[in-house]
């Protein structure tokens, strides 16, 4: 019964990041004609907080919902067809890079701010790099794709088109994702684990 309803709690929660990383998700701003979200800040605090499992599937859930369409993607979209888009690369990604945040997070049981942060710098590693490649992928089929890539980078001197890509769908997205989203989603998360312990809590979902 206890496991039970451990269970039930945990579902709960998954479901409640689900919903909190598609809100993030519609925090966006511009500078120029790049768009930046704060959808990683629900992805990595998913993981910190619920732990490799239950992280991993509050992104799967988060997914879920965007397929029967809700509209919790970026830009207040959702559907199915979401996931053939030039971005669908990194949306699939995101269970994946919750688990690493929270296998990383258990792992190392990090006492340094910094090495708790690069760990979720690592679990996004493959976020980007299949990104990078489905957007690649699309951008050879679309040329408006494509267009976004090289106008993004016009900044560059002549590159070929797969750099250009990857520097418009990788690099231009780094800094904020990084030093922005992920410092505050390892803040919020210890925020909240130094209140649960001071309160006898010690938070560790998941397996």
């Amino acid at each position: 019964m206890v496991y039970s309803k451990w269970n039930e709690l945990n579902i709960v929660l998954a479901s409640t990041m689900a919903i909190f990383t598609g809100l993030t998700a519609q925090l966006s701003f511009k500078i120029g004609m790049i768009p930046y979200t704060m959808q990683n800040l629900g992805v990595v605090l998913s993981g910190l907080l619920l732990g490799p499992y239950w992280g991993f599937l509050s992104q799967v859930i988060y997914l879920l919902l965007i397929a029967i369409g809700l509209n919790l993607a970026s830009g207040f979209i959702g559907g199915i067809g979401v996931f053939f888009g030039p971005t669908a690369g990194y949306l699939i990604t995101f269970p994946l890079a919750a688990f690493l945040c929270g296998y990383f997070r258990k792992l190392l049981n990090p006492k340094s701010k910094f090495l708790l942060w690069f760990s979720t710098v690592i679990a996004f590693l493959p976020v980007y790099l299949v990104g990078f490649l489905v957007f690649y992928r699309y951008a050879t089929l679309n040329s408006a794709a494509f267009s976004f890539a090289t106008q993004a980078t016009s900044f560059l001197d002549s590159v070929s088109p797969i750099v250009a890509v990857f520097v418009a769908t990788t690099v231009i997205f780094m800094p904020q994702d990084f030093f922005i989203d992920h410092a505050l989603a390892v803040g919020v998360y210890l925020y909240i684990r130094d209140l649960l312990e001071k309160k006898g809590v010690r938070l560790e979902t998941g397996f």
